[in-house]
């Protein structure tokens, strides 16, 4: 559960065109989850029968930049994590496109009881293996930018581990890359990026993301696990986007990681204070974050084997009560009041591996790789040459 000896980086990408075989799914075995820009099927291989999930979104082929082959792309980039979701091939046909993936187990988010919290050691073994994912990534270059319980996944044929998924969003991070200016959210009116309820304070103050906000994220998700619930309470499904975005980032701002943490162990607060001491081209301490929480795992007398991870509720005797919410006069946000994650702040506990939508829209540049990267990651992908509905 503790071990610091992970998978090591996958090796570079040959630059040659290397040759991929062609795929064959029929979606006939009922979907897994559903979001703002995709469905998840659970569907099987032809040839090999190997059980698959696979995932499916509409979009024209027009559009240039669609968002599940960016998915595939990064999944590509980061794989041979133990951590990393498996890619087995990627599609673009009329109308859809589709990635055929490692088919994986619940969410954590699934598996904790509303209200309750989860047992300390389960979180514990869950922000190891959190860091040890974000390391990875953060290392080849990625900021995922959506950090959370849903986006934590079981692995089915080892309930000692988890894996994170859900890159559509995720970007490169360039630390040279002029950062966005601090900006007032009422009067610029941006959105921010990732899910609202997980967000780091960066994100609300309209900056550009870094590996610090992974990390702020994180221990966001290790709260919510422990606790049960965190000080700023979900969203109306109806109410203004801009709204929430405020109402949320006051109460983040006024929730350090002291006070987050009430009689808990100080090692997650220091896991939100140390994310936000952090500049933005400054990589973690993963090391030293990891070790702390192994630490923590030996005082408390847990094993260091791979265990199952134990979902026995708990209901912890004193939290910090939700905050009493403050009245805002927010102007009126016109017809435009969408944001790039507009839907997912509301999938609480959804299986929110990814989103859909009735037709997906062009991705933002900036979520995009290097071109020819790119096309050497598309260059070792097997492409889906046939889906059949039937």
């Amino acid at each position: 559960m503790f071990d610091h000896t992970d998978n090591p980086p996958p090796p570079p990408v040959q630059s040659e065109i290397m040759a991929h075989g062609t795929l064959k799914y029929k979606l006939v075995l009922g979907i897994l989850g559903r979001g703002s820009y995709s469905n998840m099927f659970r569907t099987t291989e032809e040839g090999s029968d190997r059980p698959v999930a696979f995932k499916k979104s509409r979009v024209s082929l027009k559009v240039k930049r669609p968002t599940l082959l960016h998915e595939t792309r990064v999944l590509q980039l980061l794989r041979g994590h133990v951590a990393i979701p498996a890619v087995y091939g990627y599609g673009r046909l009329p109308h859809f496109e589709y990635i055929a993936m490692e088919l994986l187990g619940p969410s954590v988010a699934m598996q904790q009881q509303d209200g309750a919290g989860v047992m300390l050691k389960t979180v514990i073994s869950i922000v190891d293996q959190a860091l040890a994912a974000l390391q990875h990534i953060h290392m080849l270059g990625i900021v995922h930018r959506d950090v959370k319980p849903e986006n934590f996944l079981c692995v089915l044929d080892d309930p000692s581990k988890i894996k994170l998924v859900d890159f559509g969003i995720s970007k490169p991070f360039s630390p040279d890359k002029p950062r966005r200016s601090k900006y007032d959210p009422l009067k610029d009116r941006r959105h921010i990026a990732g899910s609202l309820y997980w967000a780091s304070l960066n994100s609300h103050n309209g900056e550009d993301l870094s590996p610090r906000d992974d990390i702020e994220s994180l221990a966001f998700t290790a709260f919510f696990l422990l606790r049960g619930n965190l000080p700023w309470r979900p969203r109306p499904y109806l109410e203004s986007p801009l709204y929430s975005q405020e109402i949320v980032r006051i109460f983040k701002s006024l929730c350090s990681g002291p006070t987050l943490c009430d009689d808990f162990s100080s090692e997650f607060g220091r896991l939100l204070t140390y994310s936000r001491s952090l500049i933005f081209d400054e990589l973690p301490d993963y090391e030293a974050l990891r070790t702390s929480f192994v630490d923590l795992a030996i005082r408390m007398g847990y094993s260091p084997k791979d265990e199952p991870l134990d979902w026995t509720p708990c209901y912890p005797e004193a939290v910090n009560p939700i905050l009493e919410e403050p009245t805002l006069s927010i102007p009126d946000e016109g017809e435009d009041n969408g944001s790039d994650n507009h839907f997912r702040e509301n999938s609480y506990f959804g299986w929110d591996i990814d989103i859909w939508d009735d037709r997906q829209g062009e991705r933002d540049k900036d979520v995009t790789l290097p071109s020819k990267l790119e096309a050497e990651l598309d260059s070792i992908t097997p492409q889906v040459e046939e889906v059949d509905l039937e």
